[in-house]
């Protein structure tokens, strides 16, 4: 295939994933150097160091989004939400999300009780479980309704109860398919002109099924936004308190329409927000927590210690909150040795520069497109070393507090960093923490696969595993 239609691709998949490709560049090429996914260039910046320095020292020159506007409108969602956005429409809706999640308890109670109460029907579910069958547990899967409810509380109002599964069944494996295949060496190629490439009989097929997945989300969260409107078309929204997102949201667009100030504000732009944080909010937690417990069956060492300190603070089986948590250093390390060798967004979402630009002493138009290489940066040996190895140790100090490690960057670095950190370290504290306190999480027939997989993120392959009660 012609260099100028595949770009890289091909070299791609040679290796067993994506990652492992960019990593190997990076030892022949250096700490900067140029990938090309189809006839799109992407400058890849793999030292933590030169990160820093361009990404957050001089962050407003590389805070923008490559120009995406092809694929966004070929999977029928077009420039709208708030990971492809750029400039003051960017802004705009980034302090919406921030101020909505701090609105809604994000570092309150609120936020926290959402958390909770999904964690308490989960162990209701698995008791049930356990009571009906020895057999080996799916838990990826009862964390994954978990994540999703507590996601899609925030944004719709409502929780995943029993009659509401097959939702979120369907959504789910939709998800996952249009985030595994945005993640294949031939997505790479086609993303930048889907238009162009699926003229070719190789592509056509590949991205025929992605656009269907992609129009089935948006049509669904199109749905969920006008039954929402029909909730709220007799409330008076000078003085309605929304209780989630898009309720906020349309309360937020109605008052600017009142003042003429609607322009940021327009049903497009909630749907296409409502599917990045849904997408985002749910595949990325999910993921990290499916290969937390899967680190914890093969590392029994690791999660004895975690037990052990919990048994010693806690001493019960009652719910653990994020007041615990500075009485639990070993599980926060626990946290953070997950998150980074979980590295589960490895070549990160590209940003563009902002400007013309000197990197490397190479100067780069306004609008290439460049990446802080995640991957990179969490499996530097300089920082981690044996990073393959599962050792919260790293995030201890000599007297086992807590040791914060600025090279840890789950949630990328700068402008474009993660707007559901907080949520999301919440979450995985909370779930990791009172599963782990309820139960011992055993190996089931097979140990879980820590194989790395293609996908733009990457989770573990399915398990099951045995959850043996701790407190009878």
């Amino acid at each position: 295939m012609d260099k100028r239609v595949s770009g890289n691709a091909l070299e791609v998949s040679k290796y067993p994933c994506t990652e492992e490709a960019l990593k190997a560049w990076q030892k022949i090429y250096g700490d900067v150097f140029t990938f090309w996914t189809g006839d799109r260039a992407i400058v890849a910046v793999c030292d933590y160091e030169k990160i820093v320095h361009y990404f957050v020292k001089n962050g407003e020159l590389f805070q923008d989004r490559p120009d995406d506007s092809n694929y966004t409108k070929y999977v029928g969602r077009g420039d709208h939400g708030v990971v492809h956005l750029n400039g003051d429409y960017w802004k705009n809706q980034r302090r919406f999300v921030l101020h909505a999640l701090r609105d809604f308890g994000l570092g309150k109670d609120l936020m926290e009780q959402r958390v909770i109460e999904e964690c308490e029907d989960l162990f209701v579910k698995i008791q049930k479980t356990l009571s009906k069958s020895s057999s080996d547990v799916d838990l990826p899967n009862f964390i994954d309704v978990a994540i999703g409810s507590i996601i899609n509380n925030l944004l719709f109002g409502y929780r995943y109860t029993e009659d509401k599964l097959y939702e979120f069944d369907d959504l789910k494996q939709r998800v996952k398919q249009y985030v595994t295949a945005s993640g294949q060496p031939a997505a790479l190629i086609y993303r930048s002109n889907p238009q162009f490439y699926e003229k070719l009989p190789y592509f056509k097929d590949k991205l025929h099924r992605m656009r269907k997945q992609a129009i089935h989300l948006v049509d669904f969260f199109k749905v969920r936004i006008l039954e929402h409107v029909e909730d709220l078309k007799n409330e008076d929204m000078a003085t309605f308190t929304p209780t989630d997102i898009v309720a906020c949201y349309l309360k937020e667009k109605r008052n600017r329409e009142v003042d003429g100030e609607d322009a940021y504000f327009t049903d497009q732009q909630l749907v296409g927000l409502s599917f990045d944080l849904w997408v985002a909010g749910q595949e990325t937690t999910a993921n990290t927590l499916g290969w937390a417990f899967a680190f914890m069956i093969h590392n029994q060492d690791a999660q004895k210690k975690v037990q052990e300190e919990l048994d010693a603070v806690i001493g019960s089986d009652r719910v653990i909150t994020t007041a615990d948590r500075p009485q639990l250093p070993y599980l926060q390390a626990v946290c953070n040795e997950s998150q980074r060798l979980a590295n589960l967004v490895p070549t990160n979402v590209f940003h563009a520069t902002s400007d013309d630009v000197e990197v490397d002493g190479y100067i780069l138009k306004k609008g290439t497109a460049i990446t802080p290489l995640l991957c990179a940066v969490l499996s530097d040996e300089k920082y981690f070393p044996e990073p393959r190895k599962f050792k919260p140790e790293r995030f201890l100090d000599n007297d086992g507090k807590p040791k914060k490690v600025d090279e840890n960057i789950p949630f990328s670095i700068g402008k474009r960093q993660c707007l559901g950190e907080g949520l999301a370290r919440m979450e995985i504290f909370l779930v990791l923490a009172n599963i782990l306190n309820r139960y011992k999480v055993l190996p089931g027939a097979e140990l879980p696969s820590l194989e790395r997989t293609r996908g733009f993120t990457v989770g573990p392959k399915p398990y099951k595993c045995k959850l043996q009660p701790r407190h009878v």
